[in-house]
């Protein structure tokens, strides 16, 4: 479907000139509203979340707002839960944000977690390794690491958890009862 949508405004507009200023405005509005602004990311989302475009659009209307978020005992960590389909039933589904410089505590995982970045970045600890938006990181159950929030702009990603983690000064938390 993207590709299509790609070949049709192309077609729209000859070659080296500008699209013009109107169609232009539209196609950023419409990628700016929070539904669509990470459908680049949706295939990926749809893998780690066991959910269709729709939901996933809806999802991030929903967390467009800050009444929906949770926040941790981590200072600069908020929480976004969400339930998965039926692949992910059982996992820890939601979005995590990290204020810009923030930093996630060592932490052991009980289970396998996989992160997929929306926005900002991060660097690992202990392997030094920055992610940015659109990388995946999966950690296997056993595993330990902390990361930081890179300092210029706030730390979006999409996570999928199982068994929770062990966090150093905080002990071991587990999968929540997410909503839709």
């Amino acid at each position: 479907m993207k590709k299509e949508l790609l070949e049709a405004l192309v077609e729209l507009v000859p070659l080296g000139k500008e699209p013009p200023q109107l169609l232009r405005q539209k196609l950023l509005s419409s990628a700016q509203r929070p539904r669509l602004r990470f459908a680049p990311l949706f295939g990926k989302l749809t893998e780690l979340f066991d959910l269709g475009d729709l939901d996933l659009a809806g999802l991030f209307e929903r967390a467009d707002t800050d009444a929906e978020w949770v926040t941790t005992p981590i200072a600069g960590v908020q929480l976004f839960h969400l339930k998965g389909g039926p692949r992910v039933v059982s996992a820890d589904n939601g979005l995590v944000r990290l204020a810009p410089g923030a930093r996630f505590p060592g932490h052991r995982h009980l289970g396998r977690e996989r992160v997929l970045v929306l926005a900002g970045g991060y660097v690992d600890e202990p392997s030094g390794r920055t992610y940015r938006a659109g990388d995946w990181h999966e950690m296997s159950e056993g595993s330990s690491h902390a990361y930081a929030a890179l300092p210029d702009r706030e730390l979006l990603f999409a996570v999928s958890l199982e068994g929770g983690v062990d966090v150093e000064g905080l002990g071991r938390l587990e999968p929540s009862s997410p909503k839709r």
